[in-house]
């Protein structure tokens, strides 16, 4: 009986790195980078359908760069609601990115902001603090959106079906 030898030949190699190469690049341009068309007031008005508005109050630009550290101007895009008081964990950010480089750092804002209302609300607001940790920040090509809200998952999935 002959075993066969498990030696690959150069043209096998390079044919199996063009199948991965081609692999990694359909996941690539599947994912992260796409670049929806849908007009920023009509993925608001998706995201904030089911949510309950009442308890927010709608950011300045100013309230903006303080939370968050982002420059308004740097968007094409850009709407915050956040608690009406210091009590409230209830919070949604929505973001159209000029370009999808600036992914990243809108993603690290948020995880901030999300680690900071955590530790403020760590040991005494655990309706809040329950609330945070299930937030949801997603980002998808040229938009980005941080939620806290009683109803983050439902939210979440307007704004995946809105773009």
């Amino acid at each position: 009986m002959k075993i066969k030898s498990m030696r690959l030949t150069g043209l096998e190699i390079v044919k199996w790195i063009l199948v991965v190469l081609i692999v990694v690049l359909l996941v690539h341009s599947f994912t992260g980078k796409r670049i929806s068309k849908a007009d920023f007031d009509t993925v608001w008005d998706a995201v904030t359908a089911d949510a309950d508005m009442s308890k927010m109050q709608e950011g300045s630009n100013q309230m903006i760069r303080r939370l968050y550290g982002l420059d308004p101007a740097q968007f094409d895009g850009i709407r915050l609601y956040y608690p009406k008081t210091n009590m409230g964990a209830e919070e949604i950010l929505l973001v159209r990115l000029k370009d999808t480089g600036d992914q990243e750092m809108v993603q690290s804002a948020m995880e901030s902001r999300k680690k900071t209302q955590m530790n403020n609300f760590n040991g005494y607001g655990t309706y809040q603090y329950a609330m945070l940790q299930k937030s949801i920040i997603s980002i998808r090509g040229n938009y980005a959106l941080f939620v806290s809200a009683d109803k983050a998952g439902e939210i979440g999935q307007a704004f995946e079906n809105a773009l």
